[in-house]
């Protein structure tokens, strides 16, 4: 989907014809962690990669601050929210370099990583995504914690980041098939992209707007014979501001479990959950699973009945299935 009031800044270094990567930040009202992160991307060889900051209309001073302190980065200025999915979509379409780098704004890139992945890309035509090891940004009681180390699917069919929380003990020291690589930080083939989108342009499932839309990507890839990889090497560091609160990562008091169902993250994981196994799952994958499936549904429809702002969601779920299984059966048709 093109928008003819995009606003772009500083696109120079577009004719950068040997780049063989682009780094790309989704951000919104972002302008405190990319203070904090940008820096990190002084170390990134000019020559060698595009970096392009894009900004889903924020109200802070989020392009201002791209601007200070990364002047070499494409901006691009949306004119209005649309999401993380379609945010990455809209630079995905502008994309010209061989592989791209999706990065959240509160992520510090540590570059020698990204490079062993890109070597990964480079040894295996195969390989359409990979991922290396994200580190929380806080040390918690002198110990570091794994933010992920990939993305899995849990027996619900809902995606996992595996280590997440985990102290950082070398566990996760070996090359592993994974289901989907975290947006927060995934380094993608732009021919794998360009094979599984639905349509020309919609790589991210823009549907999603947010959430598990690199759950949905990740399964849509292997769907498509393409490979998923997690390499055991560091690629950064995530100021995620969610962390774990008591049983299920929900918290352990009331109020803190009503705040979390009152957010707009919670809503649309849960849409977002069904909307892509109807996408991806098999019949008979959700026949083997539909024990768990069903248990997460209605412990989710329980909570809609408790918490009305949450089962306002549920009439988006339904209208939403059947642009869901029309993706579904373009998706096969294109592996045809």
């Amino acid at each position: 989907m093109e928008l003819d009031t995009v606003v772009w800044y500083n696109v120079s270094n577009t004719f950068t014809m040997t780049a063989q990567l682009t780094i790309q930040i989704v951000g919104w009202n972002s302008s405190s962690v990319l203070a904090q992160t940008l820096p990190a991307l002084h170390v990134v060889p000019l020559a060698d990669v595009i970096i392009r900051y894009i900004d889903n209309h924020s109200t802070d001073d989020s392009i201002a601050t791209v601007r200070k302190l990364l002047p070499r980065a494409q901006v691009v200025a949306l004119p209005r929210n649309l999401g993380f999915a379609q945010g990455h979509n809209e630079g995905f379409i502008r994309c010209t370099t061989p592989y791209v780098l999706t990065c959240d704004p509160d992520v510090t890139l540590h570059w020698p990583g990204v490079q062993v992945l890109i070597q990964a890309l480079e040894g295996d035509p195969t390989l359409g995504a990979v991922q290396g090891k994200l580190l929380r940004q806080e040390i918690i009681n002198n110990k570091s914690m794994i933010d992920s180390a990939g993305i899995v699917l849990t027996y619900a069919l809902n995606g996992k980041e595996r280590g997440a929380f985990e102290e950082d003990k070398g566990q996760f020291a070996t090359r592993a098939t994974i289901t989907a690589t975290t947006g927060a930080c995934s380094l993608y083939r732009l021919q794998a992209l360009k094979q599984v989108a639905h349509g020309r342009n919609e790589f991210y499932d823009r549907d999603f707007f947010a959430y598990k839309e690199d759950v949905d990507l990740g399964w849509r890839l292997q769907r498509a014979g393409w490979k998923v990889h997690y390499v055991p090497v560091l690629i950064g560091h995530h100021a995620r501001t969610l962390g774990r609160r008591g049983i299920f990562n929900w918290g352990s008091r009331p109020r803190l479990i009503y705040r979390r169902l009152q957010s707009p993250r919670t809503r649309y994981s849960l849409r977002n959950w069904i909307w892509m196994i109807a996408k991806n799952a098999t019949p008979m994958t959700i026949f083997q699973y539909s024990p768990a499936i069903i248990g997460r549904g209605l412990v989710f429809l329980g909570l809609s009945l408790l918490y009305p702002s949450l089962f306002k969601i549920w009439p988006e779920v339904i209208s939403g299935l059947p642009r869901m299984n029309r993706k579904r059966r373009e998706g096969v048709l294109k592996q045809i």
